[in-house]
């Protein structure tokens, strides 16, 4: 039996929790993906600047401090995305335990229904209506 990552999983009845990918399959391509980002990212800055620098009379050399502050900024900004995703993640994760918590609750006041239409005393059967 192979394990599909894109195989739509069918959640089983009563289940409110989002399917989400398991953290040791996130966070290493997280972490790569951040790696190979912040490479792009720093080489593109650097040839901008020396696109820049080569346009002035007389050439200046690229300060690399002026890289990596664009560089940095830029990763800053992509992280702040990410973060808001993550919050966005674990707000739907709560939202799943909330709605949790009310089918329990609902299927808590049910069984007590039941249980009262059951018994011997009319004015607990009526309770239980």
């Amino acid at each position: 039996m192979a394990i599909s990552l894109w195989r739509k999983r069918e959640a089983p009845r009563g289940r409110y929790t989002p399917p989400l990918w398991p953290v040791w399959i996130v966070a290493p391509v997280a972490l790569i993906a951040a790696a190979a980002v912040g490479w792009v990212i720093y080489h593109y800055a650097y040839d901008h600047f020396a696109q820049a620098a080569q346009g002035q009379t007389p050439a200046k050399p690229v300060d690399v401090n002026d890289v990596l502050k664009a560089t940095v900024t830029a990763l800053t900004l992509i992280g702040a995305v990410l973060a808001g995703l993550y919050a966005y993640r674990k707000q739907l994760l709560s939202e799943g335990d909330a709605h949790r918590a009310d089918a329990s609750q609902l299927a808590d006041r049910y069984t007590t229904a039941v249980e009262q239409l059951g018994h011997d005393q009319a004015a607990v059967r009526l309770g239980g209506v």
